[in-house]
């Protein structure tokens, strides 16, 4: 066993690899199947739970049901169904997400039993070398980003090229089944049990991958690799992350990449979103994973501005009529933006932007709509004699830490991040 940090954590998590991939009894598929091998090797699902509830533990009814499931043995009898061809999942439940400028987005959520299995599949796929190109940043330990920016900052003469950065319409919801299945790698293709389950649990093409499921990031990965693999080839500066993706070259260059983007897209059945379509001139400041650069500056996106300003706005009409409307806004923003009362190693805003940015311009910006929408909260009016009625002092005593504070105790090192959040946000 060995401690490994996840990219974007604050805690380091214990987790049991290689798993071996010896089994007591062979199966059908077993010789044919990878993945039936890993799963069925002793305490892979213990281990695998373990893990889960070591990262996720203000999720304690999902970690107990989980250990429900391993000690009525259902794991292992979900294991011999499906390294015999027999394993039948029950269907997801669709949800529709809110997100900001009114839209709605779609995901997916199977059954405890069939998230369980899902996960232990993806992650006895993810142990395979050599799945992802080089390229491709998102959903792969140890990269991510910070990855993605650390690759980006070794392109020489940046500041001389055009940016294209582009975005797949819709991709998750859109990938044809079909096409995926035949395009899986070799030793994916090859795992006949790995290949029922695929064809079956996708057997809708009008869902896509199933966005929100545990193999719906590793397969949405797998789909774009022959892009990935053409800038790769060409030795253009090129990066992915998920269906978002950057590239650098001459001006004159660019609108060649955009047309072989759009042609390849097209193949595998995809299109370029053109609403998020960016085209940057040599020097002009380019956005990309919600963080803006400019000439070397790092600053948080527009995008990312306009997502928070609205999050705090829903917020503080939600908190309107209750008893302590600050307080209510204050802990649900705590929680997102610095994990408190949140799962260990659960994606928080600061882990996410504080490594990356040098520039805490967006920051203010965002210390003062939140102040703004912490006494409209109260008030229920945008007025200046807010501040009489709310002071800061009694923001900072409901637990209110502005992001500047954090971001530059962070900036100092993680001893003088942590006091400031157990002294400020008692953390």
């Amino acid at each position: 066993m060995h401690l490994e940090a996840c990219e974007g954590g604050r805690v380091r998590y214990a987790c049991v690899t290689p798993f071996t991939t010896a089994v007591k009894a062979a199966s059908p598929l077993l010789m044919t199947s990878p993945t039936v091998g890993v799963l069925r090797s002793p305490g892979f699902w213990e281990s695998l739970v373990e893990r889960y509830a070591a990262r996720f533990a203000a999720r304690p009814s999902k970690v107990k049901t989980y250990r429900e499931l391993l000690a009525s043995g259902a794991m292992e009898e979900a294991s011999a169904a499906y390294a015999d061809g027999r394993l039948v999942l029950a269907p997801p439940r669709r949800l529709l997400i809110n997100r900001s400028g009114g839209r709605r987005k779609t995901v997916y959520l199977f059954p405890p039993r069939e998230d369980l299995f899902l996960k232990g599949v993806n992650h006895a796929l993810q142990l395979m070398p050599a799945l992802h190109s080089p390229l491709c940043h998102s959903f792969q330990r140890g990269r991510g980003v910070r990855s993605a920016y650390a690759a980006i900052r070794q392109v020489a003469d940046l500041d001389h090229l055009s940016c294209l950065h582009v975005d797949v319409r819709d991709y998750f919801a859109s990938i044809p089944v079909g096409r995926l299945l035949e395009s899986l790698p070799l030793r994916l293709a090859q795992d006949e049990a790995l290949l029922k389950l695929l064809q079956e649990m996708l057997s809708d093409d009008s869902r896509g991958v199933l966005a929100g499921t545990p193999l719906a990031p590793l397969l949405s990965n797998l789909y774009l690799r022959p892009l990935d693999d053409l800038f790769e080839s060409s030795h253009v500066p090129y990066l992915r992350y998920a269906d978002d993706l950057i590239l650098f070259d001459k001006a004159e260059s660019i609108l060649s990449h955009h047309d072989a983007i759009a042609k390849l897209l097209l193949e595998l059945g995809l299109e370029i979103n053109a609403r998020k379509l960016r085209l940057s001139s040599p020097g002009a400041a380019w956005e990309f994973l919600g963080l803006r650069n400019d000439h070397g500056l790092v600053d948080l996106a527009t995008t990312t501005l306009s997502k928070m300003h609205h999050r705090v706005r829903r917020l503080s009409r939600r908190a309107q009529g209750r008893r302590d409307p600050a307080r209510y806004v204050i802990r649900r923003l705590n929680r997102k933006l610095f994990g408190i009362g949140a799962d260990t190693s659960a994606f928080t805003w600061a882990t996410w932007f504080f490594p990356l940015i040098n520039s805490d311009v967006g920051l203010r910006r965002l210390d003062h709509v939140v102040q703004e929408q912490l006494r409209f909260a109260v008030t229920r009016r945008h007025e200046r004699r807010n501040r009489g009625a709310m002071p800061y002092a009694q923001l900072a005593a409901r637990g209110y830490l502005p992001l500047v504070t954090a971001f530059r105790a962070y900036r100092r090192g993680p001893g003088d991040y942590e006091w400031v959040l157990d002294r400020r946000v008692g953390g």
